[in-house]
């Protein structure tokens, strides 16, 4: 999975694979565990990836994915 968010940043900057070490980052502790009577656990994990929910930056109005995929 590193190779590939790797790879996809390459891409999208139009650069080799090796000009990109480096710009990906996974900590240390990049998991979870999520506890369903855990409210604590549960919570911890919603707002380490809340991140991904950048709504000033998402245009929510023409429907469209702020990312590119094929769709055939």
């Amino acid at each position: 999975m590193f190779n590939r968010l790797q790879e996809a940043w390459a891409t999208a900057l139009g650069l080799p694979v090796e000009a990109v070490f480096g710009l990906v980052h996974v900590p240390p502790n990049a998991y979870y565990h999520i506890y369903r009577d855990n409210f604590a656990s549960i919570s911890e994990f919603f707002y380490r990836s809340s991140y991904l929910c950048k709504a000033a930056t998402k245009s929510f109005v023409n429907g469209c994915h702020g990312f590119g995929a094929s769709r055939r």
